[in-house]
């Protein structure tokens, strides 16, 4: 979440609508295009994305880490493409934990600082962005057969404000990042990422190690991977039968290559891990934003995920809520407010719902909740909001299957503007060491080096690619550390 916020709490609702703008699923092919993938009509696509790629993902990385993968992803970039320019590819490093790369048309290439924690060579990144670039050259967005969702938190507007869409409000979340391609256009992207990288002088079975990669993401978090969770399965699915077919392909070429570990570690070393202290740090069901001085805690079993635009938490029984910010407009009071966000839930008709105020942890509150009935599910919703003294104020919009609306009392009554020590400890964030193996060093004690929770030998081995007992002295590994 962002530190800057909208003049009004309902601007900054419609404002998520608004991101939900979407690339066209089919661009009309364009007679005497120069270079497939790079047409005028591609780049005015890949131009509206990458706005809106930018405000979904947490904005842009630069630095010398910006300038070393664009270096890296411009060469298998050239060769996806043969004529084109270093100016025809637009690669950004995206500010963002989720592990994921995309592209869109025009040349415009993805990648987030999550996934370049993850992966431990730059044939590896070569291999990723070797696979983006396919699927600009193949021209797989004009083939989707779905529209592909740049601006994934339109399913969160949906919630808020579309009332025939009240039915579908429990899966919130479940589809907020772009959308897949065919297995076909996977498979394809995947054959073609593999030429690239050889031709660029990269070993080709980076391509199954970045894959393997990616399978140890749910290890180093220390959970298994959830249904709705937003990350690069969402939009490129690894399965068994995937690493197989591309080690296969790999093994068929006869060729090896360049890994350049060592160069890739180091262009990494004190890479931000996870949340950006900037947009709010999440540990567990804990959420605590230094820049904005507030925090709450999520009742047990929700898992929470931070975007720039709110906060958003699930459980596995579809409750959910929403924590967003703004400020009040001129004059207008918080039961003014609730009763605004009520009628935009409804259409311009507010549902029946019951109110009350009360100040909690020392700041104006307005509590109310509805239980509304949808084409396939009958969900208790709520919409809770604090002023603080300074004028901002901060909303949660709370669904949940009917009869459990009362599980979010715990959440709403700990939303509280951080303490200075909270405050500290919010500011600090995560960053990956890159450190030598010494003598004497063991899984064990390098991972007991590393910030909790992945102070694990298993959360080490799954971040590093490492089996037990595979360390060597002046091996450099990576280290999660505050």
């Amino acid at each position: 979440m962002k530190r800057r916020w909208p003049g009004a709490l309902t601007t900054a609702l419609v404002a998520v609508g608004l991101l939900g703008s979407t690339v066209p699923a089919t661009t009309p092919a364009l007679a005497q295009a120069p270079l497939a993938g790079l047409s005028a009509k591609d780049r005015q696509i890949g131009q509206q994305g990458y706005k809106e790629i930018l405000a979904q993902f947490g904005g842009r990385v630069d630095g010398s880490i910006a300038t070393y993968v664009h270096d890296v992803a411009l060469k298998v970039a050239l060769a996806a493409i043969p004529g084109s320019r270093p100016s025809d590819w637009t690669i950004t490093v995206l500010n963002s934990p989720v592990p994921n790369a995309l592209a869109t048309p025009g040349g415009y290439l993805y990648i987030t600082r999550g996934l370049l924690a993850m992966i431990n060579s730059e044939a590896e990144l070569a291999s990723v962005m070797g696979h983006e670039a396919g699927h600009v050259a193949a021209r797989h967005s004009d083939k989707r057969n779905s529209r592909a969702a740049i601006g994934g938190l339109a399913t969160i507007a949906a919630a808020i404000l579309g009332g025939s869409q009240i039915g579908q409000i429990a899966n919130l979340g479940a589809n907020a990042w772009v959308s897949g391609y065919s297995r076909g256009q996977e498979n394809e992207a995947d054959s073609l990422g593999m030429r690239y990288i050889l031709q660029s002088g990269y070993d080709p079975h980076a391509a199954a190690a970045m894959l393997a990669a990616l399978d140890r993401v749910a290890t180093v978090e220390g959970k298994a991977e959830r249904a709705g969770t937003p990350s690069i399965f969402s939009s490129h699915p690894v399965t068994a039968e995937r690493v197989q077919r591309v080690t296969a392909a790999a093994n068929r070429t006869g060729r090896s290559g360049l890994w350049n570990r060592d160069r890739y570690l180091a262009a990494i070393d004190g890479l931000t891990y996870g949340d950006s202290p900037d947009q709010g740090i999440i540990s567990g069901t804990s959420f605590r934003h230094a820049g904005l001085g507030i925090g709450f805690q999520a009742p047990a079993g929700f898992t929470l995920q931070n975007s720039p635009q709110a906060v958003i938490g699930r459980a596995a029984d579809g409750s959910n809520f929403v924590m967003m910010g703004g400020q009040l407009q001129p004059g207008q009071t918080l039961e003014q407010l609730v009763a605004d966000l009520w009628r935009q839930l409804g259409n311009g008709r507010s549902p029946s719902y019951q109110y009350g105020e009360q100040r909690i942890n020392g700041l104006a509150s307005a509590q109310s909740t509805a239980r509304l009935s949808g084409q396939r599910s009958v969900v208790d919703v709520g919409i809770t909001a604090y002023r603080l003294d300074d004028g901002r104020v901060y909303l949660f919009r709370t669904v949940a299957p009917a009869g459990r609306g009362a599980l979010f009392g715990p959440l709403l009554n700990s939303f509280r503007t951080l303490s200075p020590r909270e405050t500290a400890e919010a500011s600090r964030g995560r960053h990956i060491d890159v450190v030598r193996v010494r003598p004497g060093d063991t899984i064990a004690s390098l991972s007991a080096r590393m910030s909790a929770p992945y102070n694990r030998p298993e959360s080490l081995m799954a971040l590093n690619g490492l089996g037990r007992g595979a360390l060597q002295p002046g091996q450099e590994v990576k280290l999660i550390v505050d």
